[in-house]
């Protein structure tokens, strides 16, 4: 009779200590529920609970003791160690200051109850449950992984005459797709996980079907000079210099040779001026803003030889409906540089820095929208 007794005091208890707000979307989104707990006699909320109901991005300033949330848009900050938050040059207090446990936020749900409906149109809070507009979601949640070359195309041929492009480059690009998968929680697809042949167009195609958020071509350069080495990133528009403009040719020279020749190429360039301009354009600051977080962190990574951030005009990359770059990881024709690029250890050198670079990225990007 006493455990009896004991077991219904605890979950008395535990329905006191824990308790749910109910998100109700005005489309045929599933309800959601934002889960609340008592601390010091209070009830809070996990501030990381919006992200699931609101999509919320949620960036943290050390420095300068704030607490950033975007939902719908637009921007709420939450001064840290107090009750107050400001909104569109407007100051609200909700009584109870923020609190940290365990690397956790939790605020008031005063906030959720009083203020969030005060401040968005979006949002109503009526007969103890709160009905919001469908949430907007503009963040960077599917990326595709375009490991360049394949089947029938070689790619580059390493010095040793053994060891092909299209073999590292799909190692690398394996490995990349399941450490984004693993440790960023996003989506991440190939263009191809096996040795087969895909044209460029389709490789395009594939990422604007998917509606994905970035676009990373990998590759591995050639250069008859056997000495030249070094990593470099390109994002698309007009080559500026020789390098570029010959690394362009290279590249490119897969529709001549695999697609198609001469009509194939006459085929790109009739809609270079229509897709380039359409779809890249809108994409151009972001592109080079991830291909220079790109180069830095892979130089640091291996320190191999800095060839730059480099503008080309690439087939791959063209019609590409989203912030999207080429990497070189290194030169296959280099004795040197074949060596390092056939390394399981050198391939996780790169595979971390492209993660780091792209989480950078995605982290800054997220926090715009």
């Amino acid at each position: 009779m006493n455990k009896f007794f004991l077991l219904i005091l605890f979950f008395v208890a535990s329905s006191l200590l824990f308790s749910a707000i109910t998100i109700e979307y005005d489309n045929s989104l599933s309800s959601e529920d934002i889960n609340t707990k008592i601390i010091d006699e209070i009830e809070y909320f996990n501030v990381y609970e919006m992200d699931k109901t609101f999509r919320a991005v949620i960036l943290e300033d050390i420095l300068d003791r704030r607490l950033y949330v975007n939902i719908y848009n637009k921007q709420l900050i939450f001064l840290l160690d107090s009750s107050y938050i400001m909104f569109q040059n407007k100051t609200y207090n909700f009584s109870e200051n923020i609190i940290r446990k365990n690397e956790i936020f939790y605020i008031s749900v005063k906030f959720l109850t009083n203020i969030l409906p005060d401040t968005f149109e979006e949002i109503k809070y009526e007969n103890g449950k709160i009905l919001a507009a469908a949430p907007t979601d503009n963040r960077i949640r599917k990326i595709v992984i375009d490991p360049g070359h394949g089947g029938k195309d070689p790619g580059a041929i390493g010095n040793s005459k053994k060891h092909f492009e299209k073999e590292v480059v799909l190692l690398v690009g394996k490995a990349l797709k399941k450490k984004l998968q693993d440790e960023l929680g996003v989506t991440a697809l190939l263009t191809r996980d096996k040795d087969e042949y895909v044209s460029l167009q389709e490789r395009t195609d594939f990422a604007n079907k998917n509606e994905a958020d970035l676009f990373i071509s990998i590759h591995c350069n050639a250069h008859r000079n056997s000495k030249v080495d070094g990593i470099e990133v390109f994002y698309l528009s007009s080559a500026k210099t020789d390098e570029a403009r010959a690394v362009e040719a290279m590249e490119n020279q897969v529709v001549y040779d695999y697609e198609g020749g001469e009509e194939a190429i006459n085929k790109y360039d009739e809609l270079a001026f229509i897709l380039a301009d359409m779809a890249q354009s809108e994409h151009l600051e972001e592109s080079y803003q991830l291909s220079a977080i790109l180069q830095n962190d892979l130089i640091e990574a291996t320190n191999n030889h800095d060839r730059g951030v480099k503008q080309a005009n690439f087939y791959v990359l063209r019609g590409a409906f989203m912030p999207a770059v080429l990497l070189e990881l290194g030169f296959m024709t280099n004795k040197e540089g074949e060596k390092k690029l056939i390394k399981e250890s050198y391939q996780k050198k790169m595979v971390d820095a492209i993660f780091e670079s792209v989480k950078e990225f995605k982290l800054k990007y997220d926090a715009m929208q």
